[in-house]
């Protein structure tokens, strides 16, 4: 789109036919890029020329019969607030044209009329109408842009109001821009969130033909656009083919992108024209149901489709999940932020209940208005590190303490549950555990089993006491691998006078203290106390096998000092080296 200015219009107003003329044959209007499109003799004339020809430009004089120039250009200016009037005016009428340009009319010229004059004023016309042109101009290109890019920025407030609370007023307003049907009188609002997964077997696994009735990009869509169902859609699964299998094989990610989208798509199907459902896609890539009616049917509905989307999204080559969170009821339109933040946390349920399920918020609550349960995110964090450090008895303590509270319900502790098994998962995925003992399904689906209490308490602290214990296991077999190449270390360098315990936790990278405190563990000697064992062996070995001078074996062991390398030798062997090698003659 191109801005093509074309030639202005304009219009000449006088009761005199030689003025009219004058003005006409003045100046080449043509050249100016202005065509005069008529003449009007009188104000009333004028009028109807200027409703009929929409003139850019009108020169009117000021003094005619029945109206004159002033009150007609008053009148123009109301009617048309762009348009561009010039009052031709004699020299006696100076002044009261030049108080008219206050009112607002653009230009003046005196009689008698000159073509410089003339074409100053229609110079300056001009470039203020192309000026005003090119505003107007942006200002179209914005309107389309924006209406073009309405459905992401209906998505993206959306996703804002759900994110944080915002205020009523704020909300009303967007909302109203955006097309959503809300107000002070109606109620509240409910919302799901759906996951929609594939388990991929492979790095590729399909191709995007597997979803015919997605011939274009998804595009964030208002939720009354009714989605086009193709025919597998409308009468089986829109499965893979063999020959499409093997002959198209796409990246996963795309695969899932395809998903999402078919989903979305199906989501806006099962809601076709309802105003008061808004479905978006959220930071995550989780479809969002936001229903602004009546809760009563909600969650009903919403099993319905999670049934009807299990069923339809199928691949060959991989199984499709989806998972909805609900979460309850909020009376006020600016807390849905809270109604979403309970669906997620309902979401995120599916790790200790199973995918494939719809869960409500409120079953995993107490209900009758008892307090629910609220994670201790710092008892949370110092559990983390207990178990991440291999303190099981420490663990346990802590864990005592976080169940010390009291649980009227089953389904309240499940929650305090969920947060210590999640927290002793992170514990075993950052020291790198790797199959059951980062996740043992078993022992988890056993904990959230459970029918009472204290058996809940007992699987759960057998549950943080293992993840320690296989945590230290493999800390301490770390550790000792780590002492083993030290010792190797010292066998090979201990003739260099330079090795001590800071080179040897540089060459090892880590920390003097460190290595000091674990060569104590493991040894039961200090650093230096079992380097210097280490070299009065080899000393000891050497006055046994060879005829080299004490000095000699000092500098081999590495104390080049022959002194204190003497005095070292019958501190551990308890007798000096002649004495030494004439108990051995």
């Amino acid at each position: 789109m191109e801005l093509t200015v074309e030639p202005l219009k304009v219009l000449i107003v006088d009761d005199e036919y030689l003025i009219r003329n004058l003005l006409r044959m003045r100046i080449d209007w043509e050249q100016q890029g202005m065509t005069i499109i008529g003449e009007a003799s009188d104000a009333e004339e004028a009028l109807d020329q200027v409703e009929l020809l929409r003139p850019d430009i009108v020169f009117t004089d000021i003094y005619m019969p029945k109206m004159d120039g002033i009150e007609l250009s008053g009148i123009l200016m109301e009617r048309y607030p762009n348009m561009k009037i010039v009052v031709v005016t004699g020299h006696d009428e100076f002044e009261y044209a030049r108080q008219s340009v206050k009112l607002g009319i653009s230009d003046f010229i005196l009689k008698p009329i000159r073509a410089s004059e003339l074409l100053q004023v229609t110079a300056k016309l001009r470039a203020a109408i192309e000026q005003e042109m090119g505003r107007e101009y942006e200002l179209m290109k914005l309107r389309e842009e924006m209406k073009q890019s309405l459905p992401y920025l209906r998505e993206r407030f959306v996703n804002q109001w759900l994110s944080d609370v915002m205020p009523e007023d704020e909300l009303q307003e967007k909302a109203r821009f955006f097309g959503i049907p809300i107000s002070s009188g109606e109620p509240g609002s409910r919302i799901a969130v759906m996951e929609v997964k594939v388990a991929v077997p492979q790095a590729k696994i399909a191709a995007p033909e597997v979803y015919q009735h997605l011939s274009e990009p998804y595009h964030p869509t208002p939720q009354t656009h009714e989605a086009h169902r193709g025919p597998q859609q409308q009468h089986g699964q829109p499965q893979l083919s063999q020959h499409q299998t093997e002959a198209h094989r796409q990246p996963a990610e795309e695969i899932h992108i395809l998903l999402r989208m078919v989903g979305m798509k199906q989501v806006q199907a099962f809601y076709p024209q309802d105003s008061q459902t808004i479905i978006v896609m959220d930071p995550h890539n989780r479809i969002v149901v936001l229903s602004l009616g009546a809760d009563t049917e909600f969650a009903n509905q919403v099993q319905q489709l999670q049934e009807e989307l299990q069923h339809t999204l199928k691949l060959e080559g991989g199984e499709v999940d989806v998972t909805v969170g609900i979460g309850q009821w909020q009376s006020r339109w600016e807390k849905a932020c809270v109604g979403y933040r309970e669906a997620c946390r309902a979401l995120d349920y599916q790790a200790f209940v199973g995918k494939n399920q719809v869960i409500c918020f409120e079953d995993l609550v107490i209900e009758g208005g008892k307090r629910p349960y609220h994670s201790d995110a710092q008892l949370l964090q110092q559990l983390q590190f207990y178990v991440s450090v291999g303190a099981g008895e420490e663990a346990v303590l802590l864990l005592e303490r976080m169940l010390s509270v009291q649980f009227s319900e089953v389904s309240q502790f499940l929650m305090a549950a969920m947060d210590v098994v999640t927290e002793c998962q992170r514990a075993a995925i950052e020291q790198q555990l790797e199959g059951e003992h980062a996740l043992n399904k078993e022992a988890v689906a056993a904990i959230f089993t459970a029918d009472h209490l204290p058996e809940l308490k007992s699987m759960l602290e057998q549950h943080v006491r293992m993840v320690s214990d296989v945590i230290q296991a493999k800390r301490q077999a770390k550790e000792g691998n780590l002492i083993d190449r030290v010792k190797a270390y010292l066998e090979e360098k201990m003739g260099n006078a330079e090795v001590g315990l800071s080179s040897t936790a540089a060459a090892f990278y880590v920390s003097s203290g460190h290595l000091g405190r674990l060569m104590k563990k493991e040894t039961g000697q200090t650093f230096v106390e079992y380097l210097t064992q280490l070299r009065m062996k080899k000393a000891e070995m050497l006055l046994k096998q060879t005829d080299m001078k004490g000095y000699e074996i000092g500098e081999q062991v590495g104390i080049p000092d022959p002194h204190y390398f003497s005095v070292l030798f019958k501190k551990h062997i308890g007798r000096s080296m002649n004495e030494y090698r004439n108990v051995k003659t």
